[in-house]
């Protein structure tokens, strides 16, 4: 148990498990500090609440509807951008919360992808290519980051295509989804 607890407290994304009365039962330090912090959510006593009271009673009514399977929430911040929760009901038998992972979708928050490209058989300018896809650059800019011309970029994008079996850029998204980590 002792081992488990260490690993969650060394998980980089907010994670926290709740009762259906928003009860903390756990947190990681992660959440504990934008816990502490107090921007956008706090802890109240052995409570969470969002600080925007507006939000608290259906942020509530997303812990109470959570499943097993992953949902997802988002409220605005306070300051700019919005807080986003994915939520999923546990059950171990002897008791019931709601686990969250939680995050700011500020530019500080960067996803982390699984090394696709080996999977996938992309070669090394290709899975950097992808990467950067990814971040929502345009390809002038992906071609500018990697040292190539853009008609060489243009040029890995089309064999990325072709490799995964996608036809615009939205299907490539969707086809890569499953490798992100975090």
């Amino acid at each position: 148990m002792a081992l488990l607890l260490r690993w969650g407290d060394l998980e980089a994304r907010a994670r926290a498990i709740v009762d259906d009365d928003l009860k903390l039962i756990w947190s990681n330090a992660t959440a504990d500090a934008l816990l502490d912090e107090a921007v956008d959510i706090r802890r109240t006593g052995d409570h969470v609440e969002l600080v925007r009271p507006a939000e608290h009673e259906i942020f509530r009514r997303f812990i109470v509807d959570a499943t097993p399977g992953i949902s997802g929430w988002c409220t605005a911040r306070a300051g700019e951008g919005a807080l986003v929760f994915r939520a999923w009901r546990i059950d171990t038998g002897d008791m019931v919360g709601v686990g969250l992972a939680f995050h700011t979708s500020d530019a500080a928050y960067t996803p982390k992808w699984a090394d696709f490209g080996r999977a996938l058989g992309l070669t090394p300018t290709e899975y950097r290519v992808a990467l950067r896809l990814l971040d929502g650059v345009r390809i002038e800019t992906v071609a500018e980051d990697t040292g190539i011309a853009p008609a060489t970029a243009r040029t890995h994008v089309r064999n990325l295509y072709v490799k995964l079996g996608v036809g615009s850029r939205e299907a490539l998204f969707r086809a890569l989804a499953p490798f992100r980590i975090a």
